[in-house]
């Protein structure tokens, strides 16, 4: 074989397996973006079927103590899917399946709402569903004192 020959053959082997590689790259970059959004999609759809099931008296009065809707069932239940949503979200960003930034504007509201006057009443009821789950329940109650009890 011609050594220019060879030299070409094996310029153009690296440089396919270079670009290949950056294809590689590139494409999990995108299915990740793509996955990303597909959860904010989701939980956001999530969300606001959980705020459509809120009582009305409820959701506007979350962050006035002095305005605090009476306690039900239905309350509870409500406070109790949203909590479970958190959770959820909490997990999917420790653990690396949400990216940053939507973590970053979730968890503001998140964090607003569990140290919100009518979470915390519910709290008490609802900490025991939250016992298997140790790091979302350290994390509600950090949020919770570090706004005084």
């Amino acid at each position: 074989m011609h050594p220019n020959l060879s030299i070409i053959i094996q310029s153009a082997t690296l440089f396919s397996v270079i670009v290949g590689f950056a294809t590689l790259i590139f494409t999990a970059h995108l299915a990740r973006r793509q996955t990303n959004m597909q959860i904010l999609m989701k939980y956001t759809e999530r969300y606001d079927k959980i705020l459509d099931e809120f009582p009305e008296n409820a959701w506007i009065a979350r962050f006035d103590s002095n305005r605090l809707p009476p306690s039900s069932a239905k309350l509870t239940l409500c406070i109790l899917k949203y909590l479970n949503l958190c959770s959820e979200e909490l997990y999917l960003h420790e653990d690396g399946y949400l990216a940053d930034d939507i973590w970053r504007i979730w968890e503001s509201d998140l964090r607003k709402m569990i140290a919100s006057p009518l979470v915390r009443r519910e709290w008490s009821l609802l900490r025991p569903e939250f016992e298997s789950d140790q790091r979302f329940l350290k994390y509600v109650e950090s949020i919770q004192g570090q706004q005084g009890n």
